[in-house]
């Protein structure tokens, strides 16, 4: 193999597959509360039945005429399967693998904490930490494909200040100032049984595998807002809208690599902690919540969320440290890729019912459109007329349907406990990549399972 194409081909990989990781951000999280998972979180923005509705609608803490705290925990054990054919283009022919990873999405813990505290009889003030946006994907490094995609992980946490103006005990608006911190792994490496190390290797000079493509870490701090109506139609029923802006958050911190770019360029070192950064352009929500109680027993809940995933078109980050002299410059900026990720909503419906005081039930559904675009990424001269999709391995999103059950028990007027949970599913989707390194590498198959279990628990006191 020729040196010069093997130092396009590596550029080429790190071009290719850093997007992967990068869009973690792609899976937007709705667990918020307990209470609202056992709806399907229909109306959260609306209903108000803890403090918890701060996370969507800053208006909520209107509904409360005593200081009031809730917190609690959701734990998400997502499967994600995937297996296809890897075909691997040398100049002495090609060679095509069968290869698989099993349940490659991590389980998370989700924390959140509110505090709702009213100040006189028209204004209060709210406080919520809660997590907007997380994923972590882990393949095995036996995978043959993890020069596409192997580790990717983002934490958010979002601080939420806000206060509230009530009008007549029947409107409600309220502002929050949002806080975000964003936390990023993305990591791509060569297989560490690379079936065709020995041909790579005099190349190289040293074998391939298990070396490290990219591997980068980063964080920030971003500051955005959002705004929310409530409206008291009648003691029964409650509307209410809110709007969270967009937040774009520029990570940085260390780029690693074995290969970049000193395969590049020779004269130049690989990358050893140099600093990088990576803007990551996070979706602004509009959410709209209805609730009605009809009796002493019964009630219903209808919300609908759109997220302007459309915003977020491409990557593309910085590497100061690699400046190169040449125009135009590699890494300032490196294009990533081009995302084209799509718009969506999530509908929602839930049922409430109330057996004595002491005790509410709940039971919800909810249909959640995915943000990766269905089709066709063509654009993509170096897959030599290969398909290449729009959804990638570390991003296996598509939409998802909720079923979900949970309750409250109050132990008293001041103490309750809720309790939620939802199981998951999504559709198995054809899967389709391509990357240079060390060879020019092809995908051809697709997720065999998408599937998730969660439980959530919360405890709320009022003062």
């Amino acid at each position: 193999m020729k040196k010069t194409f093997l130092r396009r081909a590596v550029l080429a990989a790190a071009i290719s597959t850093a997007s992967s990781g990068s869009m973690a951000a792609g899976f937007y999280l709705q667990e918020t509360s307990a209470s609202g998972l056992g709806r399907a979180f229909a109306a959260e923005n609306a209903i108000g039945d803890n403090a918890a509705i701060l996370a969507r609608n800053p208006a909520g803490s209107a509904l409360f005429d005593s200081y009031t705290i809730s917190g609690g925990v959701t734990y998400v054990n997502p499967e994600i399967d995937a297996e296809g054919d890897v075909t691997y283009f040398t100049p002495v022919g090609n060679a095509t693998f069968s290869t698989r990873d099993d349940d490659y999405a991590t389980s998370a813990w989700v924390p959140n904490a509110y505090l709702a505290a009213p100040i006189d009889d028209c204004w209060s003030f709210g406080l919520a930490m809660y997590t907007d946006y997380g994923l972590e994907t882990d393949f095995s490094n036996d995978f043959l494909v993890t020069s596409i995609a192997n580790k990717t992980e983002l934490l958010t946490v979002n601080i939420a200040p806000s206060i509230a103006y009530d009008f007549n005990d029947q409107f409600s608006i309220g502002l929050a100032a949002n806080f975000l911190y964003a936390d990023a792994t993305l990591r791509t490496t060569i297989p560490n049984d690379f079936p065709l190390a020995d041909l790579v290797a005099p190349s190289l000079g040293f074998d391939p595998s298990g070396a490290e493509i990219l591997d980068l870490e980063g964080d920030d701090w971003d500051v955005s807002w959002s705004i929310g109506g409530l409206w008291h139609i009648s003691d029964r029923t409650r509307l209410g809208i809110s709007y969270h802006a967009e937040s774009d958050p520029e990570l940085e911190g260390d780029v690693n690599s074995d290969l970049l770019p000193s395969v590049l360029v020779p004269t130049l070192p690989p990358f050893d902690d140099a600093r990088g950064k990576l803007k990551l352009d996070l979706p602004d929500t509009v959410e709209l919540g209805f609730y009605h109680r009809f009796d002493e027993n019964w009630g219903l809940a209808l919300g609908a969320m759109w997220t302007d995933w459309d915003d977020f078109q491409r990557l593309e980050a910085n590497i100061p440290s690699a400046r190169l002299g040449v125009d135009p410059e590699p890494f300032n900026p490196l294009h990533i890729k081009e995302e084209n990720f799509e718009s969506g909503w999530r509908y929602s419906i839930g049922g409430e019912y109330y057996p004595c005081e002491e005790v509410t039930l709940r039971i919800g559904y909810a249909y959640d459109e995915g943000a990766a675009r269905d089709g066709l990424n063509i654009p993509e001269s170096d897959a030599a007329g290969l398909p290449i999709t729009w959804r990638t391995l570390s991003i296996p999103d598509t939409d998802r349907q909720w079923v979900t059950f949970g309750g409250t028990y109050e132990f008293d007027k001041q103490l309750s406990i809720d309790g939620g949970f939802a199981y998951l599913w999504g559709d198995d989707e054809t899967i389709q990549e391509f990357t240079e390194i060390p060879v020019p590498t092809y995908f051809d198959g697709g997720t065999t399972n998408i599937e998730a279990w969660l439980a959530s628990v919360s405890l709320n006191y009022k003062f």
